[in-house]
């Protein structure tokens, strides 16, 4: 059969449309030589004057009192910026509201990396919302430095683009104080509170497991609650019925006050009580919970109190200028959190030495041996830990200040054997 003229231009039109598409294929898939190439010498957020970061964290609601991290962050990057940046770049901090809420997280999440094209983030607040983001942030790859979580989930097993905590980790941290409360004030009768959500289990579950290892102590009652409860009259009630000799709260801040009140309206004063760091170790708590409320409770502590470590040159620094910056807000932990997350990451990217791609940034954090250059105690890394913080100190409010009370105790994650360095 003869074929048309106008046939034979249709075959031949889509024989050249098939063999342009294999080369699009062979030159612009994932295999493509110049592309990986390119792609090793750029990285997204990055320019020659200028580094975006990204900071997700509530701003407003209940838990807005960790709002004092993103302020904290941004005076570091003014100071850096201010001294001519950071090899030759200026820093920029590109910060979302979340409310604390995971829904609102991953939503943000999507809008700093794909949208705002930050070159990294850096210490993200609140367990549940960290983890609802954890799989969209390690799918892009985008460098996650210092959450502001304390599970273990984001450090073990270690996760490439995942490096370190901001906070102690939870799990270690309620072995520490489980131990300080039986050994070092010789509570027998422990009551255990917890936040019903994925920051407060961690906690809660370490701890009744860790019970096993002291024969002469026992858990005598458990108590939950919502990071957004106000009333806590019915757990203050089961807690004196159980007649603890120490309460553990693994709470953030508002939580914690509010059981204290709850606690100490029905005088229920007796107990020590213990809470987790980052719900307790800021001066805020004072007013939060009354200063009379909140005397004599303990926590812990990673960086030296600004109120008692005056003399501390690198503390003076931070206070002068974040009390310039935000001379209402209160100078201490979480703002202190902020400004230590801060200067990891600076120094990390100095140690690039300008070669700012994602994988020169995330093994810089492997030349990290004890450092301390940042207001942390030290910071470690290795492909083999993502920690970064395996030491800490024990703490008590006395007279409107957060005070250390032991030198610092370090416990090994793999083993979980706790010394203290007295």
């Amino acid at each position: 059969m003869k074929l048309s003229k106008t046939y034979l231009v249709l075959l031949a039109a889509m024989a050249m449309s098939i063999v342009l598409a294999a080369c699009s294929d062979k030159t612009t898939g994932g295999n493509n030589t110049e592309t990986d190439e390119k792609n090793e010498k750029t990285a997204q957020g990055v320019t020659d004057e200028e580094i975006l970061i990204g900071h997700l964290g509530p701003q407003t609601g209940p838990t807005a009192i960790y709002d004092l991290v993103r302020k904290g962050i941004e005076t570091h990057f003014e100071y850096v910026n201010e001294n001519g940046g950071v090899n030759g770049r200026k820093l920029k901090l590109i910060a979302y509201d979340d409310q604390y809420q995971p829904a609102k997280t991953v939503q943000l999440a999507k809008k700093l990396v794909d949208e705002d094209k930050v070159f990294a983030v850096l210490g993200n607040i609140c367990t549940p919302c960290n983890t609802a983001a954890k799989d969209y942030y390690v799918q892009k790859g985008v460098p996650m430095v210092l959450v502001n979580s304390g599970a273990k989930e984001f450090v073990d097993p270690p996760i490439d683009s995942y490096m370190g905590s901001a906070v102690f980790n939870y799990q270690a941290e309620a072995k520490i104080f489980l131990d300080y409360a039986v050994t070092k004030l010789g509570a027998k009768k422990i009551a255990l509170a917890y936040q019903n959500d994925d920051f407060g289990k961690e906690f809660f579950e370490s701890a009744k497991e860790a019970i096993g290892n002291y024969p002469d102590a026992e858990i005598v009652t458990e108590v939950t609650f919502l990071a957004t409860d106000t009333d806590f009259s019915s757990q203050a009630k089961k807690l004196e019925n159980a007649n603890p000799d120490a309460v553990l709260n693994f709470a953030t801040p508002n939580p914690a006050a509010n059981l204290k009140k709850a606690m100490h309206k029905i005088g229920l004063d007796q107990p020590d009580y213990i809470v987790s760091t980052v719900g307790a170790n800021d001066t805020n708590l004072f007013e939060l919970a009354g200063k009379e409320v909140w005397e004599g409770t303990y926590s812990g502590g990673i960086f030296p109190m600004p109120e008692t470590s005056t003399n501390d040159e690198d503390v003076k620094l931070f206070v002068e200028r974040f009390s310039k910056n935000y001379p209402n807000d209160p100078a201490t932990s979480f703002s202190e959190n902020g400004w230590a997350v801060a200067q990891v990451l600076v120094e990390a990217i100095k140690r690039t030495e300008g070669d700012l791609t994602w994988e020169n940034f995330l093994n810089a954090f492997y030349t990290f041996d004890n450092w301390d250059g940042s207001l942390y105690a030290g910071v470690t890394f290795s492909e083999d830990n993502h920690y970064g913080l395996t030491s800490m100190f024990m703490t008590e409010a006395k007279d409107g200040k957060i005070v250390p009370i032991t030198e610092p105790i370090t416990i090994d994650p793999s083993s979980g054997e706790i010394k203290y360095n007295e």
